[in-house]
């Protein structure tokens, strides 16, 4: 049998033995369950955005107000509903309640429950201001067409010097909860790749491995094993979010357009960094022969894992700034910081072209050091074993 045959048996063991743990399929089924139930939620809480606005009138009104109201809510893309109370203490028990949002009063009084809306305040004037003047033009003699042309509001006409991305936040947000997903991944799978090594180690099932293959056989194909099933569950979150997505409505933003270049991000980065943290993973795992000791060890990869989930968080808010600006382009935090920035539209191509070749190449470093270390370490039981002692070891 060929070595790279040898190798696929080993990552299939390492997939099928990891895939189907309790934990890891109840834990996947729990996710997916949550991420499919979000999409609801969204429309559940976003659906009250939508109702009418409703204004409240009471005692004397100007004449033609109702016109007046419908024609300044268009001006401000709102849609309205007029309620009218027959007296003022009616009318203020309404506003206290909640049930409307603003009264005018004997068409003089714009009377509110606690905030002001300067919004409501210029729709509301500006209806009355137009009845009252539509009725001294018509008491003046005025057609109603010509008193129409009077108080027609002046055509006016607001442009911007650069077009607004609605969907700017939204795209921030999905790509931090994608490094999210991606920051627990890593974390995850890396661990099950130290604890793998450890196991193996404790139970000397290496031993009898290591009859038959070569060490470097062994990590690449617990690598390509627990890797394989990482995609998988990204696969599995990332078709539930999908789904989720296209269930979300929220106006003008559509999630699911969103969502597809956010997904691909994720399993981009996801390769560059498990790839990354794997090797590491594995060569501090093999450097203690139980699991009471793996907690320490690990201590290394998590160090250098937590200040990404930071940065992720900076960039979230600056995606500009120069923190996550240069953490995005050093190999240990690009694949959590670098989706945030590039969703934003802050990372410049060369900044990309960067953080990919820094990481493929620091990948490729730890896969060559790591694979020595984790040799070194393999065979070496009854207590820790510092790095460069297996390093050492390794070449003997």
């Amino acid at each position: 049998m060929s070595r790279w045959k040898q190798v696929a048996l080993l990552a299939k063991r390492e997939f099928k033995e990891r895939a189907t743990s309790k934990p890891f399929l109840i834990t996947m089924s729990v996710l997916v369950l949550v991420i499919l139930a979000v999409g609801p939620a969204v429309n559940f809480f976003v659906s009250d955005e939508t109702e009418a606005t409703r204004i409240g009138l009471v005692g004397d009104e100007p004449a033609g107000i109702d016109q007046a109201l419908s024609a300044q809510a268009a001006v401000f893309e709102m849609e309205t509903v007029l309620v009218r109370y027959p007296d003022r203490a009616a009318a203020e028990t309404a506003l206290t309640d909640g049930d409307v949002a603003v009264v005018l009063a004997d068409g003089t009084e714009i009377v509110f429950h606690t905030d002001v809306s300067s919004r409501l305040s210029a729709l509301v004037g500006g209806a009355v201001d137009t009845s009252v003047k539509s009725e001294a033009l018509t008491d003046l003699g005025l057609s109603d067409g010509e008193v129409a042309a009077v108080v027609a509001p002046v055509p006016v006409t607001v442009v911007t010097l650069e077009a607004e991305d609605v969907e700017e936040d939204t795209k921030r947000a999905a790509a931090f909860v994608g490094t999210l997903a991606l920051y627990i991944s890593i974390l995850m799978f890396g661990q099950f790749v130290a604890m793998g090594t450890v196991e193996e180690k404790q139970n000397r099932v290496v031993e009898v491995i290591l009859s038959r293959v070569r060490p470097w056989q062994i990590l690449v194909g617990k690598v390509v094993g627990i890797g394989l099933l990482g995609l998988l569950q990204l696969a599995l979150l990332a078709g539930a979010a999908y789904f989720s997505a296209q269930m979300a409505d929220i106006g003008d933003v559509d999630l699911a357009s969103i969502g597809l270049p956010i997904i691909a991000g994720v399993f981009f980065w996801f390769v560059l960094g498990y790839t990354f943290y794997a090797f590491l993973y594995a060569a501090v795992g093999s450097t203690v022969s139980r699991q009471e000791d793996l907690q320490g060890a690990m201590m290394m990869p998590i160090i250098l894992i937590v200040p990404g989930y930071i940065l992720a968080l900076v960039a979230a808010e600056s995606p500009d700034g120069l923190v996550p600006t240069i953490g995005s382009m050093l190999p240990p935090w690009a694949p959590f910081v670098m989706p945030v920035r590039i969703a934003s539209g802050a990372a410049e191509p060369l900044e990309i072209l960067v953080a990919v070749l820094g990481t493929a190449a620091a990948a490729a470093a730890l896969v060559w050091i790591g694979s020595r270390v984790y040799a070194g370490g393999l065979l070496q039981t009854g207590g820790k074993v510092k790095l460069a002692e297996a390093w050492r070891a390794a070449g003997e």
